[in-house]
């Protein structure tokens, strides 16, 4: 099976790990990846965190492409910067776009 994310690449935590004092968003690098016969994710060891010497280990679900958080980011933070009356239109767009999508037969 063919690994999601590549040995080497930069990832991003898609949520805390308070056990290990890590937060959503703190970058680490895969370093090896494995897969687990009883789980449908497959597993990866991550390294970096700014810490020395921390290794820990998640499943796919738990990292994100670098990449991907910085969008996301960006894309909050420009939320963060429109009024209050245009985060409200922005909301009722999205909610439309996603109904829309839900309705819209796949080809």
């Amino acid at each position: 099976m063919k690994p999601q994310y590549p040995l080497f690449s930069q990832v991003a935590l898609t949520g805390d790990l308070p056990q290990y004092h890590l937060k959503r968003g703190d970058i680490a690098t895969i370093f090896e990846h494995y897969h687990h016969p009883e789980s449908p994710e497959d597993g990866y060891s991550l390294e970096g965190f700014d810490v020395p010497q921390i290794t820990i280990e998640v499943t796919a679900s738990q990292i994100m492409p670098l990449s991907d958080y910085l969008r996301e980011e960006a894309i909050l933070s420009k939320f963060r910067n429109l009024s209050e009356h245009q985060q409200k239109q922005l909301e009722e767009y999205l909610d439309f776009l996603l109904q829309k999508d839900q309705t819209t037969p796949v080809n």
